[in-house]
């Protein structure tokens, strides 16, 4: 075997926290066939039978020895807010909190948008031994619907899961075998199967949320059919990842440009180890416990900023295929019959976001209030896109918001791109605001900036710069005090500014 080492200029101390969890989550599957079944271990065997081809991600925590993970709460907490949405959360939460468990594991479906990769809930398979947060058959402390399934209680949306299917033979199935086998148990652990369908969804979309676990970029994640990692307790090996490259016919020149796209993004000392077998598709990236503590900086500012630029890019194209179907913007409210607001612009917009997103439009009255009985629980269920950083602490609020008010961009009931003078490409549609300036998105509430208020309403999530889309839906990041008195231009439609 010929081991690479690669040592880079270490980054931010203040990475360390995610990468702990991150790489944790990216072991997450290793040792499904070596494992030894302990009391309130769950059957290995049970977990591979409710594994089905949609299944793209598995996740298997140890709620004990995970807490030994350094830093592991809050790398927890950062990972979760940013790559994984906050209904799942609600899902591992209970899981972590667990006295008597040995290991759970968490399943992962395709989701049915290419702009997510995880469905917002996973199943959770625990023992069935567990008597201490699932109750039999009815759904138990927040875990959702149960039901056992051989020697294990399966929980969560149990809608997905093809019960007469459970047990028979699938590819995903014996790739996440291989996955799981692939590495030592860790506190945890994770493996990602990109099938054949799913990497041409990453070659020709994108997914910045999934690149956020992963240190390769789109085009060479594309290469790979499935990824497995580990993350050790503190003084042992710290992160380790496994690449699997799709393609059998060329693996060597695969696993070298891979390489080259892991060096080129992490900061921190690593070793990377590949054979020079043509049968050998592995390409194994460790991180030592020092290394894997420091390198996060970069790589987690360069993945939100992605993350960012991938829904600010659907609000933007959302908000242009709205003007060409009405010939104008969205109201910045919609209002009731004697113009009292009930709900945000944002809800007008989502038959243009998306699949899902036009399914949830449809479940709201629009001649009600955001807080009515009916649509306050649909409050809950904010589209990602709606969140410019995916570790927003609150997730219902909004944190991509319009310029309202006169002489902006949404002024007046009904907004048009003929209004803005100035031109669209030189004017503000769009921008990101901070956690503490956000508002449920659903709710009829808007920001109006002005020249004495930009310092407060505008940015908050990437240090000294901030994101914004101009009318033409170029997304550009800025660095607001940098720009001083004209920045106040690029709000303003009509004030006939100099641009800069």
């Amino acid at each position: 075997m010929h081991t690479t080492s690669c040592r880079c200029s270490p980054k931010d101390h203040a990475a360390r926290r995610s990468v702990r969890w991150m790489g944790a989550i990216l072991g997450a599957v290793c040792s499904l066939n070596a494992m030894a079944i302990t009391a309130n271990a769950v059957d290995p065997s049970t977990v591979l039978s409710v594994v089905d081809e949609n299944t793209i991600a598995i996740v298997r925590i140890d709620p004990q020895s995970f807490h030994q993970l350094p830093d592991a709460e809050s790398a927890y907490l950062r990972l979760a807010g940013n790559s994984l949405p906050e209904h799942t959360r609600k899902a591992i939460d209970p899981v972590l909190e667990m006295k008597n468990v040995a290991e759970a594991y968490l399943l992962f479906s395709a989701s049915d948008t290419s702009h997510v990769p995880f469905t917002r809930d996973p199943i959770v398979v625990l023992s069935a031994d567990t008597n201490q947060t699932v109750a039999e058959e009815d759904g138990g402390d927040g875990l959702g619907q149960t039901r056992k399934v051989g020697a294990a209680i399966v929980a969560g949306n149990l809608a997905r899961l093809n019960f007469d299917r459970l047990g028979k033979p699938s590819d995903a199935r014996e790739v996440f075998r291989a996955a799981f086998s692939a590495l030592d148990p860790a506190p945890l652990q994770f493996a990602v199967y990109l099938n054949a369908d799913r990497r041409r969804s990453i070659k020709e979309f994108g997914l910045a949320e999934l690149e956020r676990l992963f240190p390769i970029d789109t085009h060479r994640l594309a290469e790979v059919d499935w990824i497995s990692g580990s993350a050790y307790p503190a003084g042992a090996a710290g992160i380790e990842f496994l690449f699997h490259v799709a393609d059998g016919e060329d693996a060597n020149a695969t696993k070298t440009a891979i390489r080259k796209s892991i060096e080129d993004r992490l900061s921190a000392p690593l070793e990377i180890q590949s054979s020079s077998d043509v049968n050998d598709r592995t390409l194994r990236v460790q991180l030592g416990a020092s290394a894997g503590s420091r390198q996060l900086q970069t790589w987690s500012v360069e993945a939100k900023r992605k993350i960012a630029n991938s829904r600010l890019r659907r609000i933007a194209l959302g908000l242009h295929n709205y003007h060409s179907a009405y010939s104008r913007l969205p109201s910045a409210v919609i209002t009731g019959k004697s113009g009292e607001p009930l709900l945000s612009w944002r809800v007008a917009l989502l038959p243009f976001l998306g699949k899902a997103e036009y399914a949830l439009y449809q479940k709201f009255r629009l001649d009600e209030p955001w807080d009515s009985e009916h649509n306050r629980p649909l409050a809950d269920q904010m589209p990602d896109v709606f969140a410019v950083d995916a570790s927003a602490a609150n997730a219902n609020r909004a944190t991509v918001v319009i310029p309202v008010g006169e002489g902006l961009f949404f002024d007046g009931e009904q907004p048009n791109f003929g209004d803005v003078i100035d031109g669209i490409s030189n004017t503000i549609m769009v921008f990101e605001t901070s956690d503490k300036n956000a508002e449920i998105w659903s709710k009829p509430a808007n920001l109006t900036p002005s020249p004495s208020n930009l310092d407060e309403v505008l940015g908050g999530h990437f240090g000294e710069e901030a994101v914004v889309v101009h009318g033409d839906g170029s997304i550009h990041w800025i660095k607001p005090k940098a720009l001083g008195k004209s920045l106040w231009g690029r709000f303003t439609r009509n004030g006939k500014e100099p641009y800069e």
